[in-house]
């Protein structure tokens, strides 16, 4: 005799250790009756049941119930059968009587299920004995979310570096009955910045609810973290060579990021160089390496023609503050209306979660329509933070922007290197370089590209 005992385990799957465990012991012992407490602790669907009965009984052994008057005679199988059924009944219906309990849920803006790291399920009971569950934020792992989103979201992380700095600074899995905290893995903290539960907003089956819980970050970071895992497709790789003017300096015949390239002698000595990144797929005419200190000496040269005079600087700065003087009338009246747009959106994202939850239109309709909404939120959350910088802060950029190109170039020379990578990534949208030492053509960024006069910013352009 032999005891087979599945703990915690889903009677609607065969892929059990337990299960596997007799049938193989029918298989090299002979045995007269398997006997099980009910039929639907054997299996939860006519499918299984039917197998299970067939493997069994091709052993030569008999299958029992202690609670089902079940045997090999005609209204014996008809009963099993019927029991079958009723298993498989029970399981789907609980199923789906779940399913629609955590929809309800999602869909009034709640937590189905266990809260996402950062937050804490938790629960109180009423006066009249009624059970409450709320979420709240994790006052031990919350901070480290949100520094996680605001650090990645400055473009200068990659995920590698995030998962090291979280795993340094403490941040853990929370643990559970069976298992320990564990650092995070590179997997799951790229699923943490992919979550959009920390913006506010519950998903749910692909359907996105208004929030109850406390947002740990704003809807604009949240964008923004979003753009960079998207351009670099589900992570930043970590390169072997970095250097301050990588992705500052572009290729001037096909417009393709240039790339360090380390070449090492026979000797042992090693020389760097700028390459096109396309240069080895043979579809850029420039096919030539360029000297790594003769592109920094070229770029540091470019910051001579953005240098202003005293008395330009003045000239534009009284320009530039009377436009935004006179543009603060104008901000007011479209931050009204994106105000108007956003509380119409949000309407209209009820509307459509009621129109779902009623069945009034099919999913497929639905999730295109909130795609939509979604686009169109995040559209006017960008314009709503760029005109909500107050002007004095505006004025003051302006400001230094124009200190800064008043003597730019004697800055560049004195910086470090992560300063001048700053100030290229400032001030620079791209310069674009080839081999030749005419070929060279500067595009600058808002607010440099007004500031400086025309005459100025052509003389830093060389047609190639």
């Amino acid at each position: 005799m032999a005891e087979f005992i599945e703990r915690g385990r889903s009677g609607r799957s065969m892929e059990r250790p337990e299960l596997r465990q007799m049938l193989a012991y029918l298989q090299t012992r002979p045995v007269d009756f398997v006997i099980v407490h009910k039929i639907d602790r054997l299996a939860r669907n006519r499918a299984d049941d039917s197998a299970i009965t067939n493997l069994i009984t091709g052993t030569g052994a008999r299958l029992v119930s202690t609670a089902e008057p079940i045997n090999t005679t005609p209204g014996g199988r008809l009963l099993h059968g019927i029991m079958a059924s009723i298993a498989e009944f029970y399981s789907h219906n609980l199923a789906t009587e779940v399913m629609k309990g955590m929809r309800q849920k999602a869909n009034q803006g709640g937590t189905p299920g266990r809260a996402p790291l950062g937050y804490l399920n938790q629960r109180h009971h009423e006066g009249d004995g009624r059970e409450i569950r709320t979420v709240c934020v994790d006052s031990e792992r919350g901070p480290h979310i949100t520094w996680a989103f605001n650090t990645y979201a400055t473009g200068q992380w990659s995920i590698t570096q995030l998962a090291d700095e979280l795993n340094t600074r403490g941040l853990t899995t929370r643990p559970g009955p069976n298992t320990a905290a564990r650092p995070l893995t590179l997997r799951s903290v790229h699923h943490l910045l992919r979550n959009p539960y920390y913006k506010g907003v519950v998903t749910f089956n692909g359907v996105e609810s208004p929030e109850q819980h406390e947002p740990l970050i704003d809807p604009v970071t949240w964008a923004a973290v979003q753009d960079i895992l998207t351009a670099h497709r589900n992570g930043e790789r970590s390169r072997t060579h970095d250097h301050y003017l990588k992705g500052t300096v572009y290729c001037i015949k096909c417009g393709r990021r240039l790339i360090v390239q380390h070449t090492r002698t026979r000797s042992g000595r090693v020389y760097e160089y700028f390459v096109c990144h396309r240069r080895g797929n043979f579809d850029c005419p420039q096919r030539r390496a360029l000297p790594i200190a003769d592109v920094e000496q070229r770029v540091a040269d470019s910051y001579r023609n953005l240098t202003l005079t005293a008395e330009l600087r003045d000239r534009i700065e009284q320009v530039a503050v009377a436009g935004l003087h006179h543009q603060k009338a104008a901000k007011a009246e479209r931050l009204h209306n994106l105000i108007k747009q956003g509380r119409t959106l949000e309407a209209n994202r009820g509307k459509l979660l009621d129109a779902y939850y009623s069945d009034a239109i099919p999913r497929d309709l639905f999730l295109a329509e909130q795609r939509r909404l979604k686009i169109e939120h995040a559209r006017i959350n960008r314009e709503r933070a760029t005109i909500e910088t107050d002007h004095a802060t505006i004025e003051r950029q302006t400001r230094d922007a124009l200190d800064l190109l008043q003597d730019v170039h004697t800055t560049y020379e004195r910086a470090t290197e992560p300063i001048r990578k700053q100030l290229n990534r400032a001030v620079f949208e791209r310069v674009l370089i080839g081999y030749e030492p005419d070929q060279i053509r500067v595009e600058l960024n808002d607010p440099y590209r007004e500031l400086v006069s025309p005459d100025n910013e052509s003389s830093t352009e060389t047609d190639f």
